[in-house]
């Protein structure tokens, strides 16, 4: 068992709205509390270390956070391949420009050939029998187009000719009143299909009532894959993401990223389960403009999100944003990758009586356990290997990095640590088998979705603390709970498995919540031995459609703002030390959450959470720091009322501010009320 330093006095508490609340907290204090640090980190034993992936991040397709999110495609069912859950299906989110000369028609190759490929079998028939330059129009996802003054863009498209059409294409984007606000022109089709590509740059900024235009001349054309990017995506990559959101991400500095869920990859059926070898177009190879490509975004399969919601906005995955495009994004990002596979069952919450799983002896449950292997080969396997090939003719020659695999979202029926069973089964002989490959890595296993839960835990205890890599614990309370919880993993067995804390937020976005989760992260790094890895959930919010809330960051079609979760999470992430220092608070602390750490440069890590009306008068006794500096760097969090926040309108409300302060071997800080401040003191 660990032995706990000490965070806050038990004293008497009394609780004011959901925040625990000193008895004296209408009167100004009478005495300065007293912070004793001990700055030498030598004797400190194996308990201090904080796992270096502690802050994490966690990406789920949910709130559109992908296809209309991140994902910088701008136009919505560019393949046709839109179903039965949208209206007008694969016509969806397309208009005429004249109802009285062009008509569209969205038609199946796979049964003639005259598809692009198995996986994109249809495509759109334009035909327009005026002599002006007519066609279809794209709205694009959710709020509609955004283009920004001065800026690029890259149109693309599957196109040919047809009934001797060998005329041009225009591309246009318009407003509502026809002004144009940025064009292109395709010069001539072919009779074949051919990826055409044109650039233009936007003459306004506008972000609603646009549409981009495909019009031809007196004739039939054929298209598919209509796609729409700004040039400048976040690290400048193709089929990138948008380039705000990628660096709001990279300003957490995340050690680790979990994706694609959550529900989406359970699903409730197989219909609706996110699929990794979909996302990559099942390794397809097929020619274009003369080149072979293989897990072109243009022969990946359309999906079905388990999160859909309406018949005018329904959630389909693209996968143009897939696995490979997620281990990229691991690497832009410098952290590492944690993808989350099917257990062989659906989503048990979701699927209510419906729920359902594949026995173990059925083929089907052995392609989920073959897919993880698969995976495996996908991001380590050379060129000999069916998937470390299509890697590498993908594009990326180097091996993805790769040491956890999650087994299962939230899942806690006996059937599943059955099936976790067999997992584990085939990966122990895959390793044995080749072990270059199999050999190190580690799976890791569901509890369920809430606090209480024990089920994986009591499965531990019967199989012992070799059953799995990391626990992944999931739970969404109220800022009370996470208050009075922070001492949660101090009697954790430091024998048995690692925690993940894979989802976790304190349902508001209120600096009332973020305080309570700041607070309760000073109890996840005094145990970052035993906790690994964490991660608020979810990671977007969107501002016109969400299935969820709180979340830590929202966007809409052209801005975004980071809540105050979001910032605290940036805080501490920024901000990681590596072994836990000595501390001790005097007892008329409540109310104040600290821990203390020592950096990798060997500087002292001070994070004070003051969840009070008040401000905190802290003395700070630095033992055996006389080689640190006599200023500090200090970041500060704070807010005039527990229930203020960041929204649409108000999205800059509270943010860090930075200073400096003068310290020595004993010095006060004033921790302001509502407060989180990260305190850094470098070597001399």
């Amino acid at each position: 068992m660990k032995t706990k330093k000490k965070l806050m006095a038990i004293g008497s508490l009394l609780t004011v709205g959901s925040l625990l609340m000193p008895t004296s907290a209408c009167m100004a204090s009478q005495t300065n509390i007293a912070l004793t640090i001990n700055a030498d980190a030598s004797a400190l034993d194996a308990s201090s270390k904080i796992s270096p992936y502690l802050y994490g991040i966690f990406l789920e397709d949910i709130n559109f956070a992908v296809d209309g999110g991140m994902y910088a495609q701008m136009i919505k069912n560019g393949s046709f391949e839109y179903g039965m859950l949208a209206k007008n299906q694969g016509q969806h989110n397309y208009s005429l420009s004249n109802k009285e000369t062009v008509t569209l028609e969205v038609v199946d190759g796979s049964a003639d050939g005259t598809c692009l490929n198995e996986n994109n079998p249809h495509y759109a028939l334009i035909t327009n029998t005026s002599d002006n330059s007519e066609g279809i129009g794209n709205k694009g996802y959710l709020e509609g187009l955004a283009l920004q003054e001065g800026a690029s863009y890259k149109f693309s498209a599957f196109l040919k000719g047809l009934d001797g059409y060998t005329g041009p294409v225009e591309i246009c984007v318009s407003d509502k009143s026809d002004n144009v606000i940025a064009q292109a022109t395709i010069p001539a089709v072919t009779q074949e299909w051919t990826k055409y590509e044109c650039t233009f740059t936007s003459s306004a900024t506008v972000n609603k009532t646009l549409r981009i235009w495909l019009k031809i001349g007196n004739g039939k054309i054929a298209a598919d894959m209509l796609s729409l990017f700004p040039e400048d995506t976040y690290k400048g990559r193709e089929n990138g993401i948008r380039k705000d959101i990628g660096e709001y991400l990279e300003a957490l500095q995340p050690k680790f990223l979990r994706f694609p869920g959550g529900c989406a990859i359970e699903g409730t059926s197989d219909f609706n389960q996110y699929s990794w070898k979909a996302s990559i177009g099942n390794g397809l190879t097929f020619t274009i403009n003369g080149e072979e490509t293989t897990g072109d975004v243009a022969a990946r399969p359309i999906g079905v999100d388990i999160w859909h919601s309406s018949q005018s906005d329904p959630y389909y995955m693209t996968y143009g944003l897939g696995f490979y495009e997620y281990f990229l994004l691991c690497e832009d990002l410098n952290c590492l990758p944690v993808p989350v596979l099917n257990a062989g069952m659906v989503c048990p919450i979701h699927s209510g009586e419906g729920y359902t799983y594949f026995e173990e002896d059925s083929e089907e449950f052995k392609t989920y356990v073959q897919d993880a292997l698969d995976l495996v080969e996908f991001c380590r396997g050379d060129a000999d290997t069916k998937w470390g090939a299509v890697r590498i003719a993908m594009g990326h020659e180097e091996p993805f990095e790769l040491h956890y695999i999650g087994i299962g979202n939230e899942q806690w029926q006996d059937e599943y640590y059955s099936h976790f069973d067999r997992f584990k089964e085939a990966f122990a002989q895959a390793a044995e088998e080749n072990p270059d490959m199999y050999g190190d890595l580690e799976l890791i296993v569901a509890n369920g979705p809430a606090s209480t839960d024990r089920f994986a835990w009591d499965v531990i205890a019967k199989n012992g603390s070799d059953y799995a890599g990391l626990v992944d614990e999931h739970y969404y309370e109220t800022p009370d709970w996470f208050l009075k919880n922070i001492d949660r993993y101090d009697s954790y067995d430091r024998d048995s498995v690692p925690v993940f804390l894979g989802e976790y937020a304190a349902k508001s976005n209120t600096m009332e919540a973020a305080l309570a989760e700041a607070a309760y992260m000073t109890g996840l790094e005094e145990n970052g031995d035993i906790v690994k890895l964490s991660c608020y959930a979810p990671l977007f919010g969107n501002f016109k459609s969400n299935q969820w809330e709180p979340d830590m960051i929202f966007f809409s079609n052209d801005s975004l703002y980071g809540t105050v979760n979001y910032y605290v999470q940036k805080m501490f992430s920024n901000n990681q030390g590596t072994k836990v220092l000595e501390s001790t608070l005097s007892e008329d602390s409540q109310g104040l959450y600290q821990v203390s750490s020592t950096g990798e440069d060997g500087s002292i890590i001070v994070k004070l959470v003051n969840v009070t009306e008040e401000e905190k008068a802290v003395d700070i006794t630095l033992e055996n720091g006389d080689s640190l500096a006599a200023s500090a760097n200090v970041t500060v969090l704070k807010a005039e009322s527990k229930d203020d926040l960041n929204n649409m309108m108000n999205p800059d409300n509270i943010l860090p501010e930075e200073s400096t302060l003068e310290v020595s071997s004993q010095f006060t800080y004033n921790a302001p009320k509502y407060s989180v401040s990260v305190i850094v003191i470098p070597q001399a």
